[in-house]
């Protein structure tokens, strides 16, 4: 009988547990519903905070990208010819999305903390469960522990709904708003990006056309490398803990590391612009890294190319043409520069013209005769592919009919001279037939014909005096012989002109004078003193 009535008081009690339960479920219902809105309201102020802590600079960020990471970042071996220099980058490329990927931890680690913190805060009940179903003497668990919260959870489900809603709602407010931030954060920074790479597009255009109008580029005069976009050092000392070769800017033009100014990693700001770097900057040859004329990047540059056999009197033209050049400009606005290749190569003598916007520079190129008249070596000589200016020096003397008519003439009148012995032919073909084969349209190239030691066909019997630039000189070199040659210099070449050189005083600039005026990327300033 005991046991019979047991069983109704069971039921009773079980009964009166759920009506109880159910009771407390309806009355914390609509309160549930509040903390769920109140915690969603919650999560979406934590991310509104994070997000205006990170971006409003109110902290550090936990992650920046340096122009160090930038500078000794291993890149792909696809883009491995993409430089980056070592300044910093618009905020738009690296750090936008490092800052929205720490709002995002901030938020996740401040949701897992309160969820943590608040199943820890629960108190642990005795493993019953584990004593009876297990035949354990204690009820430890895995762990060793004799108490766990899942009694817990199960006898006090309705009440702890409540910190569970809240705790929802600021996980699925969190959520949200970091997906609401995330959002507007790409819309806002993908139209940034597309308005600096339209615009970077279209200064990089405007820059190029402008210094191919004016003909900005520059030979190096060390290895002849054209130089279109040149390498500019940093004018601050960088300290001995940033990396090796941080102070050159190999690719300073508009990009994603400024679009008018960018600010190096040693913090000095620098212009992107050719035309103003030039000014302020030293400039270096990217290829080997020999420094540059002054006023590179936004110098006019003429390159004038001199070629012709051994001993034909090309360096006394050379220095002739520069002298004369020279006397038709004030001292404080003319500049002459020599260099002198130590290997004995070529060397390079440029004159630089202070115009009132930017310098102009006429360098001209004077190359061994023994090296030229060498197809191998000639190659070499990277000028002569990238020179529109060409002047092929001939050496009457060489003619077997001039020669035989200086001969018979009176010892005292003749001065002593070198003769250019080698083939003029020869020394005509090794470097335009060498150009040619290289790709390079000398159609679009002019030529000047100088004829040296012009004095001495003055002494000659039957020859009538010339005048430089006079088609007498034409006629005279068909009368030796040298039809096929002019034949070949006029195929060639877009214009053909010929000059008479000698030991006049002044010195005569004609075949100088009359390539520059051809060119149109000087100065009104210059051109009209040229005249």
């Amino acid at each position: 009988m005991p046991g019979l009535l047991a069983i109704p008081l069971v039921l009773l009690a079980l009964l009166i547990v759920v009506a109880l339960y159910g009771l407390v479920v309806i009355i914390l219902t609509p309160y549930v519903l509040y903390v769920l809105s109140a915690g969603f309201l919650a999560g979406l102020v934590l991310a509104l905070v994070e997000t205006t802590r990170t971006y409003g600079g109110l902290l550090d960020p936990p992650r920046a990208r340096t122009p160090r990471d930038q500078f000794t970042a291993v890149r792909p071996r696809r883009s491995s010819s993409r430089h980056i220099d070592y300044a910093w980058s618009h905020y738009a490329v690296w750090q936008a999305g490092y800052d929205l990927w720490a709002v995002v931890e901030r938020c996740h680690r401040h949701v897992t903390r309160s969820w943590t913190s608040t199943w820890r805060s629960l108190p642990r009940l005795p493993r019953y469960h584990r004593r009876y179903g297990h035949n354990s003497s204690d009820g430890a668990g895995p762990d060793g522990s004799t108490r766990t919260r899942t009694w817990t959870v199960l006898l006090a489900w309705p009440v702890l709904a409540l910190p569970g809603a809240g705790l929802a709602g600021l996980t699925v407010g969190v959520v949200t708003g970091v997906a609401v931030l995330s959002v507007v954060v790409v819309a806002v920074f993908v139209s940034i990006w597309i308005f600096g790479t339209t615009v970077t597009a279209g200064l990089r255009v405007v820059d190029r056309r402008w210094r191919a109008s004016w003909h900005t580029q520059t030979c190096c005069t060390h290895c002849y490398y054209l130089v279109d976009l040149p390498v500019f050092a940093c004018p601050t000392t960088h300290p001995s803990s940033a990396p090796t070769g941080s102070d050159r800017h190999r690719a300073l033009r508009p990009g994603m590391q400024g679009l008018w100014r960018r600010r190096c990693g040693c913090g000095t700001s620098l212009p992107v612009r050719q035309a103003s770097a030039g000014a302020r900057l030293t400039a270096r040859c990217p290829k080997c890294d020999t420094p540059l004329a002054t006023g590179t990047g936004r110098a006019t540059e003429i390159r004038v190319a001199l070629f012709g056999a051994p001993d034909a009197g090309k360096s006394t033209l050379v220095d002739a043409m520069v002298a004369a050049l020279a006397a038709r400009f004030p001292p404080d606005r003319c500049a002459v520069v020599r260099w002198r290749d130590e290997r004995g190569g070529p060397r390079a003598v440029g004159v630089t013209l202070q115009a009132h916007r930017a310098p102009q520079r006429v360098q001209v190129f004077d190359a061994p005769g023994r090296g030229l008249v060498d197809r191998e070596i000639c190659a070499n000589y990277g000028y002569l592919d990238n020179t529109r200016n060409f002047v092929f020096v001939l050496d009457p003397l060489s003619l077997p009919r001039v020669r035989e008519q200086v001969a018979g003439l009176p010892p005292h009148l003749v001065p002593i001279v070198r003769v250019a012995e080698h083939d003029l032919v020869d020394s005509y073909e090794a470097v335009v037939v060498g150009m040619r084969y290289r790709g390079v349209d000398t159609s679009r190239c002019r030529l000047a014909i100088v004829v040296s030691k012009g004095d001495l066909l003055s002494l000659l019997p039957g020859v009538a005096p010339l005048r430089a630039g006079s088609t007498e000189i034409e006629r005279l070199l068909v009368e030796q012989g040298l039809d096929g040659l002019l034949m070949s210099a006029n195929r060639d070449f877009g214009e053909v002109r010929y000059f008479l050189h000698g030991q006049s005083d002044p010195p005569s600039p004609g075949p100088l004078m009359w390539l520059l005026r051809g060119e149109r990327a000087l100065r009104s300033e210059v051109t009209s003193a040229l005249r």
